[in-house]
């Protein structure tokens, strides 16, 4: 799925993930890919995104949405959470 249509699908979905273009993140255009801006919210009682430098957590209707899209997330940092294409 394309960048636009998956941010727009899971801020839809989960408004309080804030999905934005990566490009936002580095405030670079060369940059593709997705990132969170409410990593740290909760949505339906659980966080949107963890990171404990070990064991990282992403809500499972997030981790669903990018997983059918066929794209994968992975941390920035224990409080940045980004997705990327396969």
């Amino acid at each position: 799925m394309k960048q636009g249509h998956l941010i727009n699908k899971i801020n839809r979905l989960i408004p309080k993930a804030n999905a934005v273009p990566l490009s936002e993140f580095y405030d670079n255009d060369t940059y593709k890919g997705i990132w969170f801006k409410g990593s740290g919210n909760i949505y339906k009682d659980q966080l949107i995104f963890e990171s404990c430098g070990y064991n990282d957590y992403i809500h499972p209707e997030l981790e669903k949405i990018l997983d059918d899209a066929g794209w994968y997330w992975e941390p920035y940092d224990m409080g940045t959470l980004l997705a990327y294409e396969n």
